[in-house]
């Protein structure tokens, strides 16, 4: 599942979303699980959407219990402490946690975008500004999809003897 395009959307007074229906529609149960997990973003002032499954599979990778130091522990005690697991609603709302909202600057206004695995929520004008800004960059950028990553087309050619 890859998870792509840009909504506009509100926030309303109970702090529900609604998910845009291209993203429930990709949304299995049965294979994603039921539900989704908000977590703070990696940017400033924006929201991470996981799905179930995919969040599971990643925070068992994650191998903190094997660092040493107190980097693991720290990250871990914050990261954990502000995840929430929620259910969406039969109309496709979920409730946004007020503990991650109070975290954020979102307002009512915001964007539900696509970022490959996962949902990220950003405030209106900060989404439009990083479109403006990342525009002048955006050739540069596209050397993902020429690079060979792992698993990518240039890996697969190379093991089927391509």
């Amino acid at each position: 599942m890859i998870f792509t395009d840009a909504f506009e959307r509100s926030i309303d007074e109970k702090n529900r979303l609604q998910i845009p229906a291209p993203y429930r529609n990709a949304l299995d149960p049965d294979r994603q699980g039921a539900a989704l997990f908000v977590v703070p973003g990696e940017r400033d002032n924006t929201l991470s959407l996981y799905p179930e499954k995919y969040f599971e599979e990643k925070v068992a990778s994650m191998g903190t219990d094997e660092v040493a130091g107190s980097d693991a522990l720290d990250f871990e005690q914050m990261f954990f402490s502000v995840a929430s697991r929620v259910e969406m609603d039969k109309q496709g709302r979920l409730v946004l946690p007020e503990r991650q909202l109070a975290m954020t600057d979102l307002g009512k206004d915001i964007y539900v975008t696509g970022a490959h695995y996962r949902l990220d929520v950003w405030k209106k004008d900060d989404y439009e500004a990083f479109l403006r800004e990342i525009a002048s960059r955006r050739g540069k950028l596209t050397y993902f999809l020429r690079s060979p990553g792992r698993g990518g087309a240039t890996d697969r050619a190379a093991e089927a003897g391509t």
